[in-house]
């Protein structure tokens, strides 16, 4: 009896010892592998962990006491998302990314929840994020457009959250963002820093084409945004209307880099209907004809191209509309019709500034075609013409009427073909008075200037009354004139332009009178008024009939819009008679 109960406390010891040292536990017990301390195998049963509610992901509970770090458990029914947990000795910490192997699809408006971890969008359509606490910290679901160029997945928080502190997050397509619950909120995990109004189209980005981001801003924007065209060639196969909401910069993401070519389309490559900038890009026809650049198509509003080349079409650049345009920093070459026309009919008030702009072999570099009214500033351009019936500057005045400004200054031209065309500063309409043309490398400059010459005059200027200022009389056979923006009547000119300017008036010849030892004063006056005298200048003659020779320089002030000159005198004695025989009368502004 004593053996028996002592060889059943070996084998209780012995059994003992081998659970002490490994345990195997399901199909084929005796097998097992030589690293493990616990295997479980079996073809159709699991592995079944305790299973408990978290509550949050910095407690302990529901279990109790000091939990040792690496406690595994799996949550369900809790606060956190369902799933495994191990405690790493301050919090909870998912043991993996929940639901990072399946893929959940979403095509419309709706709600997300927790457990969908991955999702692919596609279509127009804003998806909310599930409702989180600071029991979710950690964690991150993962969603990304794979719609169409025209798509776009709105993400938005549950409730109160934010997402890095907006309220929306945009993905265009083939955008994915990771979003990570921390604090109530969800972060981006990794933010790009780019903003929702800048869309760049390149060949791996979520626009491939001009065509196709202005198809999806059509649809979408609510501010003013930017299109950056990264780099290469973007062939233009159809017209891009450009009619949004709001303001438009197409440009290139440095200067050069991105090249617009006509790529079938006919007419013009884009019709802005609504205000567009245009910045650090090259327009090329590559070949075709009759093709434009850019047509500017609406009444009143504003348009910039700056930092560009435009190259062999038809025209470069073409104002429709009664519009307001600046263009600065331009090369324009081998345009066949124009490099920029204004062809705004009887609109009234179009505005251009062009500035910085060079036309190379341009038929006509500037071709004021049709408008009323207009506003045109052409500074430090260069007009470069390779033949000789090629025309800088082209105005054509039967069309292009009333000229509220036209500013032409410090352009230069190489003596090739025509510099400017159509304008007449001899008109006593004063049709083109308000174009101002100075300092011109290669052209005249155009400052208001008259001169009147009188010649054996023999008409009289009787002074009634001494120190009476009387107009000075001669006929008018006798009075040959030139002038540039002054209308010339006889003994009267009169200013056109309506800028005001000072002047200077240089008045030579000769008067005689009947008797001897008189005084005779002259003095330009203005517009009639004796008291607003000029030059003021006292002759003393000596002798009766004798022409006495003078001459004077006079500075003229305060010169205005319709203002008139005329020479005056007076002499100390009354009933004298004086003649002007021969009059120089030179005037010049400043």
């Amino acid at each position: 009896m004593k053996s028996q109960i002592f060889l059943l406390g070996l084998l209780i010891c012995a059994l003992a010892a081998q659970v002490e040292a490994q345990v195997k536990i399901g199909d084929n017990p005796a097998t097992i592998d030589p690293n493990s301390l616990l295997e479980l195998e079996s073809t159709n049963k699991g592995f079944l962990p305790p299973r408990v509610a978290l509550t949050s992901l910095s407690s302990v509970a529901p279990l109790t006491g000091a939990v040792p770090t690496g406690m595994l458990v799996y949550s369900s029914g809790g606060v956190v998302a369902d799933g495994y947990y191990y405690w790493n000795a301050t919090q909870w910490v998912p043991f993996i990314y929940q639901g990072e192997a399946s893929v959940t699809t979403k095509t419309a408006t709706g709600a997300l929840a927790k457990s969908e971890t991955f999702v692919i969008a596609s279509n127009d359509i804003t998806l909310t994020l599930p409702a989180i606490t600071g029991a979710d910290d950690g964690l991150s679901m993962t969603i990304k457009n794979v719609g169409t160029h025209t798509d776009q997945v709105d993400v938005v928080p549950s409730g109160s959250s934010t997402i890095d502190g907006t309220t929306v997050s945009k993905h265009f397509r083939w955008v994915a963002k990771t979003y990570v619950a921390s604090g109530g909120d969800w972060l981006i995990k990794v933010n790009e820093g780019k903003a929702d109004n800048i869309f760049e189209v390149s060949e791996t980005g979520s626009w491939t084409t001009i065509a196709e981001v202005i198809e999806f801003l059509d649809l979408h924007m609510v501010e003013p945004s930017v299109v950056r065209l990264v780099g290469g060639e973007y062939p233009v196969a159809a017209t891009q209307t450009i009619d949004l909401p709001f303001p438009l910069t197409i440009q290139g993401s440095t200067y050069g880099a991105a090249t617009i070519t006509a790529g079938g389309a006919s007419g013009t490559l884009f019709d802005c209907m609504t205000e567009t900038y245009f910045k650090m890009l090259a327009f090329d026809a590559a070949g075709a004809s009759g093709v434009d650049a850019i047509h500017l198509n609406s009444n009143n509003e504003y348009y910039e191209i700056k930092d560009c080349t435009i190259d062999g079409f038809d025209k470069g650049i073409v104002a429709l509309s009664n519009v307001e345009m600046w263009v600065f920093e331009l090369d324009i070459l081998n345009a066949t019709s124009a490099g920029i026309e204004i062809v705004s009919g009887g609109l009234s008030g179009v505005s251009l500034k062009i500035s910085e702009t060079d036309f190379l072999n341009c038929e006509k570099g500037i071709n004021l075609l049709s408008g009323t009214n207009p506003v045109v500033s052409i500074l430090n351009c260069g007009f470069y013409n390779d033949t000789a019936g090629q025309i800088g500057i082209n105005y054509v005045p039967a069309t292009f009427t009333s000229l509220s400004r036209v500013f032409v200054t410090n352009n230069s031209w190489n003596n090739t073909g025509t510099f400017m065309e159509g304008f007449d500063f001899t008109l006593a309409s004063g049709r083109d008075a308000n174009t101002f043309i100075k300092n011109n490398s290669g052209g005249q400059d155009r400052n208001p200037n008259s001169r009147i010459n009188v010649a054996n005059n023999s008409a009289t200027t009787s002074i009634t009354t001494a120190g009476t200022w009387y107009k000075a009389n001669w006929t008018a056979g006798t009075q040959t004139s030139i002038t540039t923006k002054w209308t010339i009547s006889t003994n009267r000119i009169t200013y056109q332009p309506v800028n005001r300017a000072d002047g200077w008036a240089v008045i030579t010849g000769n008067l005689q009178v009947p008797s001897n030892n008189r005084t005779i004063s002259i003095a330009i006056v203005k517009n009639g008024v004796t008291t607003t005298r000029f030059g003021e200048t006292d002759l003393r003659l000596t002798t009766a009939g004798d022409p006495y020779q003078f001459a004077t320089t006079i500075y003229l002030t305060g010169i205005g819009p319709g203002d008139y000159f005329e020479i005056y005198c007076t002499s100390s004695v009354s009933g004298e008679t004086v003649t002007f025989r021969d009059v120089q009368w030179f005037t010049e502004t400043k």
